[in-house]
């Protein structure tokens, strides 16, 4: 816990004075981001040397007292240091103006001091520089200011001092927004979960839950708040939150977080904290690597912009050997292309996720952009992802001379309702629809990938796949081949039931195509991707039935859960770069293993993590707007980049002929990274 004051309170802002702040030197930008997580927040400014946090927030969704609360929690010694940059105000600008004014009415001793007060942080922050061996911006702002202080040209000093200053306000401002509009795009949405109380089970909203509710947890289920495990056993994939590869066992009283999924299990859960007072790490940590991580294009542009901090110096010296003209010089180390180089990129890439978020796609990060530019193959998984999810039943076959139909349905619905899988959920409604009774049943095991496992009357009760129940249960299939097959050849999507070993009857689900499968697939192609496959866990011959239907270029039939990943490798190691499109908890690894992996909306908590573009509408042509937004991405940064050179380029060389003063030359640099800027910001607006 860490201690801290209310200084100033206004409904919806407030300013805290953090005194342990200023021991924790250099992370600003982990205590920003970790607020950002807290939904209800809007912006983040913290002042260090202060030991001051200003937090603006939305009364609607968040309480002063939980703001206050959060932000005690936070443990300093757990930050993450990162090298932050003097972040301008409206109130620097306005001592800058106020200097330009006293140089121009004040003596001119009077105006020496107002001069040097004010540019000494650009003159500090340029000796800093140095001393660390790094020859950057700051260091030809410090030199450009410095001499005109030198030539004793305090007016020029100070109107150059504001340029800069207005023009980093400016490039921060664009920055920040970006930032902001993304952290409240980025906050996960709600889910539905099974919560007890007396009257039985029901389905709700994860914002409707309250503290000491208990809910019920199953395999591929988003944990939507922190809270205590009341009873079962299950495999908790926390990779969200603490990075671990390796799924976790969490059993009675261990405490579980918001933001982890259940991988392997049951279990019930006591909600201790929900909403905002839950814990956010994921969410913090999307935030985070999304708005901070560096891209190869990034990177590059960096170095690129690094590089020309260099040339500008050189021509500097240049001009000054041959024209010992101390005015062209100063006009000249203002104009450097590394802001507009390194500010673009990042500004481009967060405007393209802003626009992507609003039409209903996540895309995690400046890295996926990049890397779906670059890919030439797409690989789908057909249920849920080129079909709908949401099946619906249209045969249900007994194989028992005592039972029926409607026997056999309402035993499946009711250990189906205990998995949030698409196939489950349509048979629970078929039952629902019928008005079939609940049928008293044993514990519900879920097999990953495979099915489920319950008892009937004492005795083992399994459903699942045919491989499920054929390999790994045992069960003969012999004696049903032929009703099997009539339904599998009209494409029956087929769910097997067994009881004491036996196979006692089978359900069919009719899967039908997206509306917008074949506009997205020829969308696709218009975009440069060169193959198309699909990935289906049918017989050959239904398979390939589809993928005649809608031209793809490959099919992989018969797919089991763990063939899915070796597919993709197989595909990238023939040197393909490969996007795979799925939605389950067995697609994470094929997610994984793809060089960009897409969750469709419907798609379990475990592929929403693994992938990195999750579509938020469940449509399919989400795929080639995530594509043609990356080639818009990619193109405006290649345009900027080009701009940066030709117009920056044009600059140097008059202010090196000497038609430009110091001034005018800041003006003119500022004005073009400012443009260009705007450009990349304009993006999120399409």
């Amino acid at each position: 816990m860490i201690d801290l004051v209310v200084k100033h309170h206004l409904s919806g802002r407030i300013r805290f004075k953090v005194a342990a702040l200023i021991h924790f030197p250099d992370i600003e930008e982990w205590i920003k981001q970790s607020l950002l997580a807290i939904q209800g927040i809007r912006d983040v400014r913290i002042n260090q040397a202060a030991a001051s946090i200003v937090v603006h927030y939305d009364t609607q969704l968040l309480h002063v007292e939980t703001l206050e609360a959060r932000l005690s929690q936070l443990d300093f010694t757990q930050a993450e240091q990162t090298e932050i940059e003097h972040q301008y105000t409206r109130g620097d600008i306005a001592m800058n103006v106020i200097g330009i004014l006293s140089t121009a009415l004040l003596p001119n001793k009077w105006g020496a001091l107002t001069t040097a007060t004010l540019i000494a942080p650009t003159l500090f922050e340029g000796i800093n520089e140095i001393k660390k061996r790094r020859i950057s911006v700051e260091v030809l702002d410090a030199i450009a200011v410095g001499l005109s202080v030198w030539r004793g040209d305090y007016k020029t000093a100070m109107v150059t001092q504001s340029l800069i200053s207005l023009g980093e306000y400016m490039e921060q401002k664009t920055c920040r927004n970006s930032d902001q509009l993304l952290a409240e795009l980025m906050h996960p949405q709600q889910s539905v979960v099974w919560r007890i109380d007396e009257s039985g089970k029901s389905q709700v909203n994860s914002d409707e839950l309250k503290t000491d509710d208990i809910i019920e947890l199953a395999p591929g289920d988003s944990i939507p708040v922190d809270g205590i495990v009341i009873a079962g056993a299950a495999l908790i994939n926390q990779s969200a939150l603490t990075g671990e590869s390796v799924p976790v066992r969490r059993e009675i009283d261990a405490i579980v977080y918001s933001g982890t999924s259940i991988y392997e299990g049951t279990i019930k859960v006591r909600v201790e904290k929900v909403g905002s007072e839950a814990t956010t790490a994921k969410i913090a940590q999307l935030i985070y690597d999304s708005l901070s991580e560096k891209s190869e294009t990034q990177q590059v542009t960096q170095d690129m912009a690094d590089r020309r901090v260099k040339i500008t110096l050189g021509i500097g010296a240049a001009v000054f050997a041959l024209t010992q003209d101390i005015n062209r010089v100063a006009s000249v180390f203002l104009v450097d292309y590394s802001c507009a180089l390194k500010l673009s990129t990042p500004v481009t890439f967060k405007s393209i996720m802003y626009r992507a978020a609003q039409n209903g796609i996540l895309l995690k990060g400046g890295s996926a952009i990049e890397k779906i530019v670059k890919v030439d193959t797409c690989v789908f998984d057909k249920t849920g992802t080129l079909t709908y999810g949401d099946m619906e039943v249209t045969d249900v076959v007994p194989f028992c001379q005592n039972s029926d139909a409607r026997d056999l349905l309402a035993i499946a619905a009711s250990v189906e309702e205990h998995s949030n899988h698409p196939l489950s959920q349509s048979v629970v409604n078929a039952a629902k629809h019928n008005k079939l009774p609940h049928i008293e049943h044993g514990e519900v095991e879920y097999v990953i990938a495979h099915g489920l496992k319950s008892t009937l009357n004492g005795h083992c009760l399994v459903m699942g796949s045919r491989h499920f129940l054929e390999v790994h249960e045992n069960v003969d299939f012999t004696p049903f081949e032929t009703q099997i097959r009539e339904l599998e050849e009209i494409g029956r999507h087929l769910v097997f039931i067994s009881h004491q070993g036996k196979l006692i009857g089978m359900i069919g689900l009719r899967d039908h195509l997206r509306e917008d499968v074949e506009e997205t697939l020829n969308k696709l192609r218009h975009l440069g991707i060169k193959e198309l496959i699909m990935i289906s866990g049918d017989r050959a011959y239904k398979a390939q039935t589809l993928a005649d239907e809608l031209k793809l270029d490959r099919v992989y039939a018969e797919a089991t859960p763990e063939s899915k990943a070796n597919i993709i490798e197989q595909l990238k190691q023939a040197g393909k770069t490969v996007m795979f499109i799925g939605d389950g908890v067995n697609d994470a690894p094929a997610l994984t293993a793809a060089d960009v992996g897409i969750a469709m909306c419907k798609g379990t908590e475990l592929a929403r993590q693994a992938a990195d573009v999750v579509l938020l509408k469940d449509t399919l042509y989400g795929v080639a707007e995530a594509r043609q937004l990356a080639q818009i991405a990619m193109s405006m940064i290649n345009s900027n980049i080009k701009a940066a050179e030709y117009v920056n380029s044009g600059i140097m060389l008059a202010a090196a002929l000497g038609m430009l003063s110091p001034a005018m030359s800041a003006l003119l640099h500022n004005g073009t990274t400012l443009a260009i800027l705007a450009r990349s910001a304009a993006l999120k607006n399409g």
